[in-house]
């Protein structure tokens, strides 16, 4: 039987590998949030999303284009090719509803 052992690959994500225990690890965010980058590919920004807006239909258009556009196999955090500034307006106006 192969047991999984923990080990920070950066700080937004936890990696796994083979051998050794699983270990629990701290994330540089709280429950409940998951890290994105928003941008073109020379001009990202990290945000916390909370969990609760993957459903909003904003958002899954976001995610649906971001599939188009990159695939479902990326490596790293999920890339949304949207503008930033625009994404961090549309979040202040959704997160109040």
């Amino acid at each position: 039987m192969r047991t999984m052992r923990a080990s920070i690959a950066s700080t937004s994500y936890v990696r796994l590998e083979r051998d050794g225990m699983r270990e629990k690890m701290k994330l540089d965010h709280k429950k409940g949030v998951f890290p994105v980058l928003v941008g073109n590919e020379g001009m990202m920004e990290r945000f916390l999303l909370p969990m609760r807006l993957t459903r909003h239909p904003f958002i899954v258009q976001l995610l649906e284009i971001a599939a188009q556009e990159y695939g479902f196999e990326q490596e790293g955090l999920l890339k949304i090719p949207y503008d930033a500034s625009c994404f961090e307006k549309m979040l202040k106006l959704i997160s109040k509803k």
